[in-house]
């Protein structure tokens, strides 16, 4: 148990809540004392053994005092030391094999936010690296996992509470999408978020996010009211248009730069039944597959209503385009995707559903415990760069195809006039997308595959793709900087991709706000300001 009262506990969570305005440049001094900060928050370094005896800062013995530390304060119910079934529980939650694998000193479950204050207090005056877990639907190792650090369960903070008007659902971070749905949906709303059921609050809000509401609402990222944020000094802010608003800037799309996201407070909006599911097409019809794709990316100006994407993929022998159409009312065949249902389908699965019903669906073909990579890349809306880039990708597929349990698919999304126009609400976002450039082709090629030693094959293989596609598009002048967060490869800078201004601008952001780059250093994973998470060099 924490040693603490609940009265100090109490003070110092009103003295952390600093919610007002702010112009200082200056948000933690230079004498800022870690061990101050701790004991604020009623820990006593001296109190704890392995804190007073700590000598080495060397990653092992720092994580080493950290974890014994947790430990101390709360318990094996909350801090999960190796080989305890809880700790192999937690490792063998993720998406992807490659986070499973990963191995973390210890597991820490914190069930508030002054408890990831005390977290990243901890981490600083140790020197122990840590990862965040939300959801953990990120495909590569270190994304939400840390070899020797510590890995932050936030599965616990997942509170879902409506506001009085019901305009305004906070979420805890620690909740999946069909979470949030399955809250929402006795009221009659919903909010912005996946489409995939157990994909992770946290990841994608500050990633992006497309929705199925995207072309009447904008992404995720564009529908938050508020972020309460544990800054580096452990201090808890709360960031919105008019409070910390660079910070709230950042924090759409900025990933986890800027400090840990212990509440999202989004808006909400209506979610009537609604109607989708997949019409596969055979080979044949893969020309007018892709008009039709075309043709709904352009006319989601004329009908927000609908969503849409296209996956190519090897099947049975087969090679086949999924379409998946999805119209956010209970409408048999709307216009706008009449271009779609004049194609013959070989299969066609749309029906009435609610938003769990659909995101349940989807995600049963979005598997966990297989090895997991992703890749994409931004161009401008071009007709025959899509039909180019789609016979390329089956010419190459038969490298790979006798890989065990390989499957690589090439999944085709809009990003649209009206997402691009809603990226200007409050503020705008830091993803660098402008709408009179628009509508643009969002590639995503997802491979899951089984073996281990098959791993830097694939990533050759998929490199060598994206470098050809790459230099084609730039040859024919539809190539676009941007790389979206959630779809994007260990190997890709997705900061530089939000251009050059974008990222001077966030860099100055995390500055202010992290002068000694404890969310760069101390936290290392996922994609930070000043690079890809892994070398490009294979």
């Amino acid at each position: 148990m924490l040693r603490f009262s609940a009265f100090l506990s109490a003070i110092c969570a009103v003295a952390l809540a600093q919610t007002g305005k702010t112009s200082s440049s200056i948000f933690e001094p230079d004498n800022f004392d870690v061990n101050a900060a701790l004991y604020n928050l009623g820990v006593d370094v001296s109190s704890i053994p392995a804190l007073r005896s700590l000598q080495s800062r060397s990653t092992e013995s720092a994580c080493s005092a950290a974890c014994s530390a947790l430990g101390f304060l709360y318990g094996p119910s909350r801090a999960f030391a190796q080989n305890s079934t809880a700790y192999a529980n937690a490792t063998g939650s993720y998406w992807s094999v490659q986070q499973e694998e990963v191995r973390p000193y210890c597991i820490f479950k914190p069930s508030v936010n002054t408890d990831v204050s005390i977290l990243v207090l901890l981490s600083r005056y140790t020197g122990c690296p840590f990862a965040i877990k939300s959801g953990g639907h990120a495909a590569f190792a270190g994304a939400s996992s840390i070899q020797g650090g510590i890995t932050v369960l936030l599965k616990d903070m997942n509170a879902i509470t409506l506001n009085d008007d019901r305009s305004v659902v906070s979420v805890g971070p620690g909740n999946v999408w069909v979470q949030v749905y399955a809250a929402l949906e006795p009221h009659g709303l919903a909010a912005i978020g996946g489409r995939v059921s157990t994909i992770g609050v946290g990841g994608l809000m500050t990633g992006g996010g497309i929705s199925f509401y995207s072309n009447l609402y904008g992404w995720a990222c564009d529908n938050v009211e508020s972020f309460e944020v544990v800054t580096a000094s452990g201090a808890i802010v709360t960031a919105s248009a008019d409070s910390y608003p660079d910070l709230y800037w950042a924090l759409r799309g900025g990933g986890n730069n800027f400090g840990i996201v212990t509440k999202f407070n989004l808006y909400t909006i209506p979610s009537p039944e609604m109607r989708g599911g997949t019409r596969a097409f055979a080979e044949d019809q893969f020309s007018k597959v892709i008009s039709a794709f075309v043709s709904v990316v352009n006319g989601a100006s004329n009908d927000g209503n609908a969503q849409h994407w296209v996956a190519f993929v090897h099947t049975q022998g087969e090679n086949i385009a999924a379409a998946e159409i999805t119209y956010v009312k209970n409408v048999s065949e709307p216009a706008i995707f009449a271009p779609y249902c004049a194609i013959p389908a070989i299969q066609d699965t749309t029906a009435a559903r609610t938003l769990v019903e659909y995101c349940d669906a989807v995600q049963e073909v979005n598997p966990d415990g297989l090895r997991e990579m992703y890749w994409t890349l931004t161009v401008r809306l071009d007709e025959g760069f899509a039909s180019w880039v789609t016979e390329y990708f089956y010419s190459v597929l038969p490298q790979v195809l006798s890989i065990p349990g390989i499957n690589p698919v090439l999944v085709n999304q809009g990003i649209t006039v009206p997402m691009l126009k809603n990226m200007t609400r409050n503020g705008g976002n830091a993803l660098g997308l402008d709408a009179s450039e628009g509508p643009f082709h969002l590639l995503l090629m997802s491979t899951w595959w089984e073996n281990v030693d098959d791993d830097d094959k694939i990533v050759a293989w998929a490199k060598d793709f994206w470098d050809t596609v790459t230099a084609k598009a730039k040859k024919d002048g539809v190539f676009h900087d941007y790389v979206c967060m959630n779809y994007a490869s260990q190997y890709q800078d997705v900061i530089a991709g939000y251009g050059a201004a974008n990222k001077v601008k966030l860099q100055s952001i995390a500055a202010k706000y992290d002068p000694k780059r404890v969310y760069q250093t101390l936290q290392p994973g996922y994609f930070k300001l000043d690079g890809a998470p892994a070398s490009d060099s294979l």
